[in-house]
């Protein structure tokens, strides 16, 4: 995404006012920018509305000059006259410094210790026979390693029979897992420390799944309904797939940062797969998806009211694999199988061609609209120091009854240093 920040050129002078006004107005138009990608006359409607309620046109405003793909997170900061869409085009920076950056942060990964997946093969020897492992699921574009590693027959090689059992939330996913009626758990991050803070079971992360980047995760409302900017959410019914997930956790947080009362909000428990038929029924004002739900809704004439993966939770790991303390000890080499094979799954699913056949077969994606899904990224690795961010966040919100030190949930083999 590119962002100009243009000054007056009357005054001289950049922006002395209300600052964060502006800041709720930049965030604005970060999202409706990344959530407008390719289709400039909706980049020149929220032009128009970001303009609404400025004095002067002359005067200092934030203004979308240009969405890109998700590979392009740079933001541009620099001042000069209005320019058109397409004049802004011709002003593409040179994506080595993007390159550049990218192995700066790998450097930096590598000497913070970063914890690496088992690479293929790894465990093969270990599990001399097939072995069922029931996996709980959510149906999110962040599974497609998984579904990958499944296609391509990666965990039948490593002799584990996968048995899959589908649930409406990660919370819900975390609690099977404690009653040991699945083996491994998929869910967001909020679900499984807020499950750990609340002593549910002792929780290890098998495996990252997917972090966060810029329109993933939605507020979507109708277009001729009531919610159709942050500032009509309160007093609102919004839908949240569990409590205690990333959609009522995220939302709360994008909320606050909004400047409206989370305790405003009347929240609704559905299943993503029921809450664009809630909308339209009236049940709900709003609700928050996650892709593919979000490119599905929009299809279907939902419009994005809210990014709740902006501000100061862009780029924040949003889910992975989750295990009890006690499997590691009797299920270690099964468990470190799964490890590979989901692992070689991630890689391939950083191509975007497996990724969308993965899409389109395994999440019931559309192929008409699967180049629109809003794609993040799938971590080959965990990352501790990453993951304490969430929990530092949701300790300092109230989230949890306690600091959560992360390291202690990441499992280290043995023999992995």
């Amino acid at each position: 995404m590119r962002i100009s920040w243009w000054r007056s050129k009357a005054s001289g002078t950049g922006y002395i006012g209300d600052l964060e006004g502006r800041l709720v107005e930049l965030r604005e138009a970060m999202f409706q920018a990344s959530y407008a990608r390719n289709d400039p006359a909706r980049q020149r409607e929220f032009l128009e509305r970001i303009f609404e309620g400025t004095q002067s046109r002359d005067s200092s405003f934030v203004s979308v000059v240009e969405a890109r793909g998700p590979g392009d997170g740079q933001v541009d900061v620099a001042p000069e006259s209005v320019p058109s869409l397409a004049g802004a085009r011709r002003k593409r920076r040179n994506l080595v410094v993007a390159g550049a950056a990218a192995v700066i942060l790998l450097v930096v990964g590598v000497c913070y210790g970063v914890l690496r997946q088992p690479g293929p093969g790894s465990a093969r020897a270990g599990v001399s026979q097939a072995v069922k492992l029931r996996v709980g699921l959510l149906n999110v574009v962040d599974t497609a390693p998984f579904y990958q590693a499944l296609d391509q027959g990666y965990f039948r090689e490593e002799h584990i029979d996968v048995e899959i059992e589908k649930f409406r939330g990660g919370p819900d996913a975390i609690r099977e897992l404690a009653e040991k009626k699945i083996d491994i758990a998929f869910t967001s991050y909020p679900g499984a420390l807020t499950a750990q803070d609340a002593g549910v079971a002792d929780l290890k992360i098998l495996a990252a799944a997917y972090t966060a980047r810029n329109s993933h995760l939605m507020l979507m409302g109708l277009g001729d309904g009531p919610l159709t900017h942050p500032s009509d959410v309160r007093g609102k019914r919004i839908a949240v797939t569990a409590t205690g997930s990333i959609s009522d956790i995220g939302m709360a947080l994008a909320l606050r940062d909004a400047n409206v009362a989370p305790g405003s909000i009347t929240w609704v428990s559905l299943p993503m797969d029921d809450m664009l038929a809630a909308l339209r029924r009236g049940d709900v004002d709003g609700a928050v998806m996650a892709e593919p739900y979000v490119t599905r809704a929009e299809q279907a004439g939902a419009v994005p009211v809210l990014d709740v993966t902006l501000g100061r939770r862009a780029l924040l790991p949003l889910s992975g694999w989750f295990v009890t303390s006690g499997q590691v000890e009797s299920q270690a080499k099964v468990l470190r199988a799964f490890q590979s094979a989901l692992a070689r799954g991630a890689r391939d699913v950083q191509k975007p061609d497996i990724r969308d056949f993965v899409l389109t077969r395994y999440l019931e994606v559309d192929p008409a609209y699967v180049d629109g899904v809003r794609i993040a990224t799938y971590p080959e690795t965990v990352d501790p120091s990453e993951i304490q961010k969430v929990a530092d966040l949701m300790s300092a919100n109230g989230f949890l009854t306690a600091p959560l030190d992360v390291r202690k949930m990441v499992i280290r083999w043995p023999n992995s240093g």
